[in-house]
């Protein structure tokens, strides 16, 4: 008996010292892991975008390779990469798929000898041309099925890497992935496979239902919310609206992409009121677009801040709860040069631009 009531005291002795150790200290929630401040960096459409045939790499050697060194500089933990790293399909010169991608991992071998993982997802450079939003192309510059069917292996060949999650939809294995560092949860996005200008919303739907990080950030190639050209996600809006609102379910504030080659930061927000950034940041290297800002969708989209004069690449410094997201641009090309021209802020659901 005596045995009984020893062993019982001692369960109930262990059971309070669990329980004490678990509980919310002075009724606040259990602390949350906290972390060094740490980066991450953002680049978009490096493609070279000549219409000669003379650049028979395809990528725009002069601003990445100086992108590539400010990066490897830095240092940050990983980069992400918005699609049309390449000409691909078009205006290539003949140039074979493969080579083309190769000559690419070439320029960023300061990113890679750093041990800085990579990052990437297609764009319509890397995927094909355009088949429902813009005019059927000239038959000179369409390419073969067998083309678009090597293209897309070139990509997944030279650009899927063995740290990058096989985590995606069946038909996007690799393409289309979600992974967790630190404390940020980070979605790629394929906005091809699935028809153009469409993503697999289920799987979406999936990713931001799961355990929730401090953060999450949201990369693919085109806009949500169109600029002055109809390829983007807004060609189809209902869907675009779903897709918009499962970021800001999960708690996302920034949508990273590219597509248009300037920089601009927008804020729209979903049904229910949240506001979240979309970031264009196609100045890789494709020839740089003149805009004037003014969205097509203007009632809902804010334009906070427009570039279309520089090249450069976006970094994200994450402090815990707070993230600030720089946009770095190349102010001298000859001297390399580069100043920080746009700033913000956000931090535990408020906002603030420096």
């Amino acid at each position: 008996m005596q045995r009984i009531k020893f062993f019982i005291s001692s369960l109930l002795f262990i059971t309070l010292l669990i329980a004490e150790i678990s509980a919310p200290v002075h009724g606040k929630s259990a602390a949350v892991k906290k972390y060094t401040p740490w980066q991450f960096a953002v680049i978009s459409d490096t493609q070279n975008n000549s219409r000669e045939d003379s650049n028979k790499e395809c990528v725009n050697e002069e601003i990445l390779e100086l992108i590539a060194d400010d990066i490897a500089d830095i240092k940050p933990d990983f980069v992400l990469v918005s699609g049309d790293l390449v000409n691909g399909w078009l205006r290539n010169g003949n140039t074979p798929y493969h080579t083309q991608y190769r000559e690419w991992k070439k320029i960023m071998k300061p990113v890679f000898r750093k041990g800085i993982k990579v990052y990437t997802v297609r764009g319509n450079h890397d995927s094909g041309p355009e088949r429902v939003a813009l005019r059927p192309l000239p038959k000179h510059l369409e390419p073969g099925k067998k083309s678009l069917s090597k293209l897309k292996k070139s990509f997944k060949r030279e650009n899927i890497r063995k740290y990058i999650p096989w985590n995606g939809p069946r038909k996007e294995k690799g393409l289309t992935y979600s992974f967790i560092h630190k404390n940020a949860r980070i979605i790629g996005l394929d906005q091809y496979t699935n028809g153009q200008h469409k993503i697999n919303q289920a799987w979406m739907n999936r990713q931001v239902s799961g355990k929730k990080k401090t953060h999450l950030f949201v990369f693919g190639h085109e806009p949500a919310f169109g600029t002055d050209y109809p390829d983007n996600l807004s060609f189809y809006k209902k869907k675009r609206d779903l897709f918009w609102n499962s970021i800001g379910k999960g708690g996302g504030k920034v949508y990273f992409c590219g597509h248009d080659h300037y920089y601009n930061r927008s804020l729209i927000h979903d049904s229910r009121g949240n506001g979240i950034w979309q970031i264009i940041g196609g100045t890789g290297g494709g020839k740089l677009q003149k805009w004037s800002g003014n969205y097509k969708e203007s009632r809902r989209v804010m334009c906070e801040y427009h570039n279309s004069d520089h090249y450069g690449y976006i970094l994200v410094t994450i402090d815990n709860a707070k993230a600030t997201i720089e946009w770095r641009a190349l102010i001298d090309v000859s001297d390399g040069d580069w100043e920080v021209l746009d700033s913000f802020s956000y931090s535990a659901g408020k906002t603030s631009n420096r």
